[in-house]
């Protein structure tokens, strides 16, 4: 879950600001804050210059001279100068370093909320495209075209139960092809249709966890299925698979598992659909059955 941003951070982001002297800063960019390291370690070096410069001065001049200037005093007056830059520049430079922590957060947190509104976007899209289908072919590729584009996914496939089975339904990419039957409990699909909890797989699947499991011709770094349910009765499963390089997170997880339970309410109301548009044709079969008799 996305932090928000305190008063008291903003506080401590524009006290940093102005102890750095970003006085001119309402909210300082990164940028800005290199551009004032940049200059704060200039007027360092060139301070320490000028002590250098001074105390060798003080190091050459004659004797008579020096105890007409204080001697050791004057030496030691320009090595406190000297401690008094080097403290004032520590200070900066720590306010300059609490500023860049707390922007670079901001800058995440930023990412990661833009990035969140964009998957919310394209759930939202994907929902108005999926209810907007009542052919039960048509919504499931529709289905898995939109887990895919959400996800960035190269392939995965819908599977529906029949009986006691999982039949894939719809594919995308290099996957089992249409009509390929799995029981409930076998391999990863089957696995999650009888559990009905999600499953994040990282490399090969354990043949240990998932037994029945199909072995496949091309070899996928990282795969998702989430169970299809629909008020506790189960549709099928969704399966995508990453591109290779890539692996899912928890977080793909999570997603996935929120877009499947808008495409299982769909796969229930396309169902429903067929099976009402199916009554309807029984009926008008017999009426003229009925009418001749």
């Amino acid at each position: 879950m996305l932090r928000k941003r305190r008063p008291t951070d903003v506080e401590a982001v524009r006290r940093d600001a102005r102890v750095a002297g970003l006085r001119d800063f309402q909210t300082p960019s990164l940028e800005a804050v290199e551009q004032r390291r940049r200059q704060l370690w200039q007027r360092t070096a060139t301070g320490l210059a000028a002590v250098a410069f001074v105390v060798v001065v003080l190091s050459v001049i004659p004797d008579r001279e020096a105890t007409l200037l204080g001697g050791g005093r004057a030496q030691i007056g320009v090595l406190v100068i000297a401690g008094l830059l080097f403290l004032w520049a520590f200070e900066k430079e720590s306010a300059l370093e609490r500023l860049t922590r707390s922007l670079t957060d901001e800058r995440v947190l930023t990412a990661a909320l833009t990035n969140r509104l964009h998957e919310v976007s394209l759930l939202l899209d994907a929902g108005k495209q999926m209810n907007s289908v009542l052919e039960l072919d048509e919504l499931l590729d529709t289905i898995l075209r939109n887990a895919c584009e959400l996800l960035d996914a190269t392939g995965g496939s819908v599977m529906l139960v029949q009986d006691s089975d999982l039949v894939t339904k719809a594919v995308l990419g290099r996957v089992l092809p249409p009509g390929h039957r799995v029981r409930l409990g076998d391999g990863v699909a089957g696995h999650v249709a009888l559990r009905r909890e999600p499953v994040l797989i990282e490399g090969a699947a354990d043949a240990d966890r998932f037994p029945g499991l199909t072995e496949r011709e091309h070899y996928v770094d990282s795969s998702m299925s989430v169970p299809l349910v629909h008020r506790a009765e189960l549709q099928g499963v969704l399966n995508v698979n990453a591109p290779l390089g890539r692996s899912f997170t928890e977080y793909d997880l999570r997603a996935l598992a929120v877009f499947g339970e808008q495409a299982a309410l769909a796969i229930a109301n396309a169902r429903l659909y067929e099976a009402e548009r199916a009554h309807v044709a029984a009926l008008l079969e017999l009426r003229p059955r009925r009418e001749a008799g």
